[in-house]
């Protein structure tokens, strides 16, 4: 049972309110983003602000007109502050109350709750070198797992996965040794 968040909760690092907030928001069904930080001297978090995934404007950014994109932010309130004392991050703001509906059926594709573990990047690693594509890689993972909703992450997590893999696998300098390939080609 994950407690609502109080002013005066303190939390030992950064990566611990970051996975309160985040078990919160899952719980009550919203989407979480950090909305500020500022650090220290030491590189340390000094404040930050955690915030509703729909917070803030929505920009228009539609060059159809007929076709307009879904906008997702309602500019909604909800967050919390936290400041750096004693070597502990204690919340001193905390706005819970929303703007819009939660969506149960959906919290775990909001952005801060998708993630791919490392069983999963293994196995995405050996398919593509393998040479399976994406697709059906990913259409194995959706039977492994009995169904889409039983993965915490979309295709296109895993697409970035690969895409960042395959460029990490090219190394430094890659791009000349691919140059020089094709110059004795």
């Amino acid at each position: 049972m994950i407690e609502e968040p109080k002013k005066g909760m303190e939390f030992n690092s950064l990566e611990d309110l970051l996975s309160y907030y985040k078990s919160y928001g899952k719980k009550c069904e919203f989407g979480v983003m950090k909305k500020r930080t500022e650090r220290g001297e030491d590189q340390t978090a000094r404040y930050i602000t955690l915030a509703c995934a729909r917070g803030g404007k929505a920009c228009n950014r539609t060059f159809n007109v007929a076709n307009p994109c879904p906008i997702g932010k309602t500019e909604c309130k909800a967050k919390i502050n936290a400041l750096r004392s004693d070597r502990k991050l204690r919340l001193t703001t905390v706005h819970n109350i929303h703007n819009h509906g939660f969506s149960p059926k959906k919290s775990h594709f909001f952005r801060c709750n998708r993630e791919v573990s490392d069983a999963i990047k293994r196995v995405l690693d050996m398919n593509d070198m393998a040479g399976v594509r994406m697709n059906k890689s990913f259409g194995s993972l959706i039977v492994g797992a009995g169904g889409f909703e039983n993965l915490p992450f979309l295709e296109k997590d895993c697409r970035n996965y690969i895409d960042k893999a395959r460029h990490l696998r090219l190394g430094a300098g890659g791009a000349g040794a691919l140059r020089e390939y094709f110059l004795r080609m």
